[in-house]
């Protein structure tokens, strides 16, 4: 494990909301003493799972060798840090009821980290357990389940890292590039950073 926290900024839009998340929680992550880096999904080229079925094939394979398309687009470049950071966090627009395309292009590369695990691979069933938590930002206003969906995928795809989804922190309504302005949105992203640090193992 690095000494570090890794947040995931999730938006295909610049400068957005849950841009302006990813800050503050690696705000709230530097205010309890830890030190935060911020990876921006959208500038990695991820290609889409082929279900080609090779990572499925028993072997000794790791790290970009696990997918077939593992040398050629940085999905590797991506995964990396959930197999090596101290807090991993994520700050993610819910599109449709759900995660981003590029985000979601990304998690289903994940297979290979089902099969590896599934093969009893050491270097993913020894993980230490952690929690990782998430900031969701939903332009719509209303919906009972606006966030189900999100957080039941990103909490199976965390779980091939030891990894379980913290209840996620939710925001209706924030739809323009500003609306997450608030000292009180502020203060409780903040806080969330600040706490995965702290209780991070």
């Amino acid at each position: 494990m690095t000494d570090r926290a890794v947040i995931f900024a999730c938006s295909h839009r610049r400068g957005g909301n849950t841009d302006r998340a990813a800050a503050w929680l690696a705000d709230g992550v530097r205010e309890a003493g830890g030190q935060a880096d911020i990876i921006n999904v959208r500038e990695h080229e991820v290609r889409p799972c082929l279900a080609c079925g090779y990572c499925d094939e028993p072997g000794e394979r790791r790290g970009r060798d696990l997918c077939v398309l593992g040398p050629g687009d940085a999905a590797w470049d991506l995964f990396e840090p959930l197999l090596t950071a101290r807090a991993v966090l994520f700050a993610s627009p819910i599109y449709f009821y759900h995660l981003p395309s590029m985000f979601k292009t990304w998690i289903d590369r994940g297979q290979q980290f089902w099969a590896a695990r599934a093969d009893g691979a050491p270097w993913l069933t020894d993980l230490p357990q952690r929690t990782a938590r998430a900031v969701f930002a939903a332009g719509r206003p209303r919906g009972d389940k606006l966030f189900e969906g999100a957080a039941v995928t990103l909490r199976y795809f965390l779980h091939n890292f030891a990894m379980t989804l913290d209840d996620p922190l939710t925001f209706r309504g924030v739809d323009g590039p500003d609306d997450l302005t608030n000292r009180a949105d502020r203060n409780a992203i903040t806080a969330l950073g600040r706490r995965a640090w702290e209780e991070a193992p």
